[in-house]
């Protein structure tokens, strides 16, 4: 149906894709929609009473008020999906097919220790670099 538009090949294929993936999408980020619906929900209703007496729009609101308030919890997110987008890595399957399926425990537990320290530095990095961004109150 969608070559009968006119698209291109390539067009039509990263539709179908984006699509196929939709469900995948919504069922490994359901942690990180809590999460901001929490946040959302914490923001005081008086700041945006506050903001509209004093004139401010809909875009200020959400840059002075919304924000400001979520960032930690966007710092939290991003954290948190990182360690989750590496659970299911090749990596993870290769320290667990040494260490159980050819019974080389010493090996897995090296690469293990290694993985941990790359990941540990990573976020070290992101949430250094992230945390000079989040407004606290």
């Amino acid at each position: 149906m969608l070559n009968d538009v006119g698209l291109p090949m390539a067009y039509v294929d990263y539709i179908v894709e984006a699509i196929m993936r939709i469900y995948d999408i919504v069922s490994s980020s359901g942690v990180q929609i809590l999460i901001f619906l929490a946040a959302l929900q914490s923001v005081p209703g008086s700041m945006y009473e506050v903001a509209k007496i004093e004139g401010a729009t809909a875009y200020e609101s959400f840059w002075k008020i919304t924000f400001p308030m979520v960032s930690p919890l966007i710092l939290t997110n991003v954290i948190y999906t990182i360690i989750d987008s590496f659970a299911g890595s090749p990596v993870t399957e290769a320290i667990y097919q040494t260490a159980f399926k050819t019974q080389n425990f010493g090996l897995s537990s090296a690469m293990s220790w290694l993985y941990t320290l790359v990941i540990g530095l990573v976020l070290v990095v992101v949430g250094w670099l992230l945390s000079r961004r989040v407004h606290y109150n």
